[in-house]
């Protein structure tokens, strides 16, 4: 009995002699990230595309047992996600605050709103999909086919009212490249920016706007109701139970702009709190759960992590630059 009392004194004074606690010694040994409650932020409102990737990533950890800890999805919305992009610029060093984004909304609204904080001040965890948008008219629109539309366009420029998301995003972006393909001025494009899917479409079934553009996930229930008709899908693929041709069979495939939606967290990481980061949602990517969600928002995976998807930011931020000093936004 007395060897064992001292051997535990032993331990003890061992444990103390080394500035820690036994307890606090055990706790250290299992500090695998992640340890805490994860925070990922949509710099969108519910609902959105933004919000439905935040939702689905915090899904797929919990349900399919990717991580044993609460993720909880935060919404901050407005001016193409710089609202929220500023809040989270605060979170920094800190690997259990992650913010979901695509990358050419959230460029769009950087340049557009001469953001102070850039993509490229934060740490890129990873690329994930590319989902595609439809070009829609409502069901007793005239317009059948976009080349009409793009006809009419060219003819008479503001009398076709665009909408779609927010200014400088990725539908404005494709639409003004496909009016510069039929010699129309990019300041010529008559576009109401909208700050979500409902605004939007509330301006098409009222017949305020002529031709709305937006992603076939949000579009989808308006599109299977037939309340509105598609006109094209970008992409080099038609969307699965949308009978629309692809701006590639239109001829077109050059004037739409690609984004590719991913996870960032904010600046300070250490290269291993970044690997940890990157593994974590490398192996929430390969769950059933996120295939799911890839399939019902007819996204395409696009695994893009790291420093590939920071160069990707990189690039996309001087064209986003280009076509917005062409419509006259931004910088």
């Amino acid at each position: 009995m007395k060897i064992m009392n001292f051997a535990a004194v032993t331990v003890a004074m061992t444990a103390l002699a080394s500035g820690c606690a036994v307890g606090d010694a055990a706790e250290s040994a299992d500090a695998a990230y992640p340890s805490k409650a994860l925070s990922i932020m949509a710099p969108g409102s519910p609902g959105g595309g933004w919000d439905t990737r935040a939702r689905g990533v915090a899904n797929a950890l919990s349900q399919c047992k990717v991580a044993s800890v609460e993720a909880t999805v935060t919404n901050v919305p407005g001016a193409g996600g710089t609202i929220g992009l500023a809040q989270f610029a605060k979170k920094q060093g800190d690997p259990y605050q992650l913010m979901v984004m695509d990358s050419v909304t959230m460029l769009g609204g950087i340049v557009n709103n001469d953001s102070p904080v850039d993509l490229t001040s934060l740490t890129p965890i990873a690329g994930l999909s590319r989902g595609p948008s439809a070009i829609v008219v409502p069901k007793a629109s005239p317009y059948g086919e976009l080349t009409e539309l793009l006809a009419v366009m060219k003819r008479k420029p503001r009398s076709v009212k665009w909408t779609g998301g927010s200014l400088g995003g990725p539908g404005q972006m494709t639409v003004a490249g496909m009016a510069k393909s039929q010699g129309i001025s990019a300041k010529d494009i008559n576009y109401v920016p909208t700050a979500g899917g409902g605004e939007s479409m509330n301006l098409l079934l009222s017949g305020a706007a002529t031709v709305g553009i937006d992603t076939v996930a949000e579009l989808r229930p308006q599109i299977e109701a037939g309340t509105l008709k598609v006109l094209a899908v970008d992409g080099d693929q038609r969307a699965a139970g949308v009978d629309a041709p692809t701006m590639k069979e239109l001829g077109l495939a050059d004037q739409a702009v690609s984004t590719l939606a991913g996870v960032l967290a904010p600046a300070g990481l250490t290269p291993e709190q970044q690997q940890d980061v990157i593994k974590l949602v490398d192996r929430m990517r390969q769950t059933s759960c996120w295939k799911k969600l890839l399939e019902q928002n007819n996204w395409t995976e696009d695994w893009t992590p790291g420093a590939e998807f920071g160069k990707v930011l990189t690039e996309q931020r001087k064209q986003v630059t280009t076509i917005l000093g062409e419509l006259g936004l931004g910088e």
